[in-house]
Parts: structure tokens; C-alpha cells; sequence
């Protein structure tokens, strides 16, 4: 990794593990106590907190760095209008946020204890890991509330850090490998990319080599019942019927920075997953599993990449908040420039609010024959980064 990618990741995880500890030292009531942070009614502590820390040791780390998180939207403006990759100005380094993932499961998790309880004193308990495996499911290293920070510098993304709140676990993604580690109890201020690159564990994204029902069971949100939009835009995808839908679904309320670790070592092996897919989302749901698909490498061939990627859109797309749910190839953020595809930063900031751009994409590990043959007969353009 170059020197000014090693800063912008240990400023990351910097943020991301102060606005962590800063929550375990709140209370059960604070961290579900309605705020005005951003004028919205749904706002929480939890939500905010980390959200206000994480921007603010971004911009302190770097005022001329653009960040984009869910509740703030965007801080700092400057961009030029077209996407030239050759030009210097257009290389922003961008910051991409979810403060604070499956707040929903976070706060009904939350709400069981008594309100006067720290935060610390709940989050990493073996039994309270367990609680949260059955209510929402398992393994909780997955599907934990997080939070995650993910930076798109030259137009590719260069690293994703992902902290989980239930299980007390760091993960970073970058060119010097995808590493898991547990979380000291003491000193956070020592951990780093040299300390994660020493102590973590490192992540393994293995091959599907399953049957083709292992090949297309799949992750993704669907939304409740009766809320319109969700559903409908991954049967128009292409890849199932209703009926199939429902066969090879594996979960449908799942984390959206966590996502992509179903297609890790730590989704048990006994039932693999075949693809993970982001529905219509938010980027800052699904733009922390693009690390991965850029830095994991196949365990057969290393030459190989681990994920594949591809872009799904529509002739009709769905849309939510009067936004393109499947962006076709003119409206979308990927952008081919000289034979090599990047994250077009400057279109993206061109929206009032960067953060309610929403794809379509499927990620799956790079053997899946079902997905590459789903995804090619649509025509869907495969995403790959250098």
C-alpha cells in the first residue's frame, strides 16, 4: 500500500474505534434517546453519535476529504462536473459511512436491558451474543449491528473498516490483506493497520464448490411484507421466480457493510451461500464489500480473484425516494474510462444527497458458474477494478 493509503486507513479506524468506545460508554437510555441532530423524528443516540464522531475525526484527519454517511449526508462540496480520471482534480479522496448498521435490531436488542446500563457492559458477553443469534440470526460476527467506513481515492476503493458491536470485532480490508480481530479491552488508541496486520486473523473467502442449490442460495433485503418496492426489484433482476425466490433465500433482513463476510471463512461451511446481493440499496450499504471483491484472492489460484461483481439494471427501474433502484450503464456511479472501471466521485457528488444513491449488484465467489450464467445472459456488466 502507498504511504497516503496506509494514513487514510489508520485515520479510519481511528474514527471508527473512537466513535465505538465513545458509544460503550454511554447508557441503554442515551444510546435510544430521540435526537435533533439532522431533523429527522427516527434519529437515536446510537445513530448519532457515532455519526457526529466519525465525521469530525474525518474532517480534522483531512478538510479537504469528502464524507458521506446516511443521517449527515455530505460534508464538503467541492467537485468538478466531468469525469476525467486523467485529470488530477477529480481524484477527491471520499469517505463513505454507515455510522451505525441494523440500528432497527440494535435498538429492540437494546430496549431488553435496564436503561441506567452501560453499553460496554452488554456488547461481547457470550450470552448476550447468543441472544442476538436468536433473534436475528447467526453467526453474530455477521450479522452484528457495525459500523464501517469505506474510502474511494482515484476513483477505486481503497480500503473498508467494519467494526461490529455485538462480538467486539475489527475487520479491514485493503491491499495488505483482509484481517478479522478481536478488540482489546484497553489502549484502542495503539491499534492500527501494522497492529491488525499482527494480531487479527486473517479472512478467507473460499470457493462454492458445491451443487448448483449451494450456487444459488443468496443473502439480501427484501424489506417487511407489503412494503412495496424490494421484493419486486429482485424478481424483475431476472435471477428467480417467486417461488425459487423463496426456496434458495437464506435471509432477507440482513446488515448491509457486514453482507459480504456471508461469503467468508466465518459463514459456517456446512451452508455456504452463493451470492450476496445489494437490492436497490443505499451505497453506504453495500460500497464497504467492494474491498473485498477487490483484495480477496481466489485460495486455489492466487493469481484469481475470490468475488465476482456485476452491475444489475433495468429497462423499468424501481425507484425509492424518486431514486433509480437498477441504474443502467448512463446512470451509474462505475464508470469505464480507457479500458479500466472506476467509481465516478464527481458524478456521485453531483447529488443533493450522495447517500440515497441506490444500486443493484450481485457479488459471489468466483467459481459460482449459476451466478456468472445468471448475470452474463442479462447482459449485466461485470465490475472489476485493477
Amino acid at each position: 500500500m502507498q504511504g497516503v493509503e496506509i494514513s487514510h486507513l489508520n485515520a479510519a479506524i481511528k474514527a471508527v474505534l473512537m466513535a465505538y468506545y465513545d458509544l460503550m460508554h454511554t447508557t441503554v437510555e442515551d444510546a435510544l434517546r430521540p435526537v435533533d441532530a439532522y431533523g429527522k423524528k427516527d434519529t437515536l443516540g446510537m445513530d448519532a453519535g457515532p455519526e457526529i464522531t466519525i465525521c469530525e475525526q474525518l474532517n480534522r484527519y483531512d478538510s479537504g476529504a469528502v464524507v458521506i454517511t446516511e443521517e449527515a449526508g455530505l460534508k464538503g462540496i467541492n467537485f468538478n462536473d466531468t469525469f476525467r480520471p486523467s485529470e488530477p482534480e477529480t481524484f477527491r479522496t471520499v469517505f463513505i459511512s454507515d455510522p451505525t448498521d441494523r440500528s432497527n435490531q440494535l435498538k429492540e436488542f437494546l430496549a431488553q436491558f435496564p436503561k441506567e446500563m452501560k453499553i460496554g457492559d452488554i456488547f461481547g458477553k457470550p450470552d448476550n451474543i447468543t441472544k442476538w443469534e436468536e433473534k436475528f440470526s447467526n453467526p453474530a460476527s455477521i450479522t452484528g449491528a457495525s459500523s464501517a467506513i469505506s474510502c474511494v481515492r482515484r476513483g477505486v476503493p481503497i480500503f473498508a473498516v467494519i467494526v461490529n458491536y455485538i462480538t467486539q470485532e475489527l475487520l479491514v480490508s485493503c491491499a495488505a490483506g483482509n484481517k478479522i480481530l478481536k478488540l482489546p479491552d484497553e489502549r484502542p488508541d495503539l491499534i492500527d493497520l501494522d497492529y491488525v496486520r499482527k494480531n487479527g486473523e486473517v479472512l478467507l473467502f473460499p470457493n462454492i464448490d458445491g451443487q448448483i442449490t449451494s450456487m444459488q442460495r443468496f443473502v439480501t433485503f427484501l424489506g417487511d411484507i407489503g412494503k412495496i418496492g424490494y421484493r419486486e426489484n429482485f424478481i424483475d433482476s431476472g435471477f428467480m421466480n417467486e417461488e425459487q425466490m423463496k426456496k434458495f433465500l437464506h435471509y432477507g433482513k440482513p446488515g448491509g457493510p457486514s453482507r459480504a463476510l456471508y461469503l467468508s471463512s466465518i459463514q459456517p461451511r456446512t451452508i455456504p451461500i452463493g451470492f450476496i446481493l445489494a437490492n436497490g440499496e443505499k451505497i453506504s450499504e453495500w460500497i464497504h464489500w467492494l474491498s473485498f471483491v477487490r483484495f480477496a484472492h481466489s485460495l486455489n489460484d492466487d493469481s484469481q480473484p475470490a468475488l465476482i461483481l456485476y452491475e444489475v439494471f433495468q429497462d423499468r427501474p424501481w425507484t425509492k425516494e424518486g431514486v433509480l433502484m437498477s441504474t443502467p450503464p448512463n446512470y451509474s456511479v462505475f464508470r469505464e474510462y480507457n479500458g479500466k472501471m472506476y467509481i465516478d466521485t464527481s458524478w456521485l457528488l453531483k447529488m443533493p444527497n450522495p447517500s440515497k444513491l441506490r444500486s443493484t449488484i450481485i457479488i459471489a465467489p468466483y467459481d459460482n458458474r449459476w451466478a456468472v450464467r445468471a448475470s452474463s445472459q442479462f447482459g449485466y456488466r461485470p465490475i472489476k477494478f485493477n
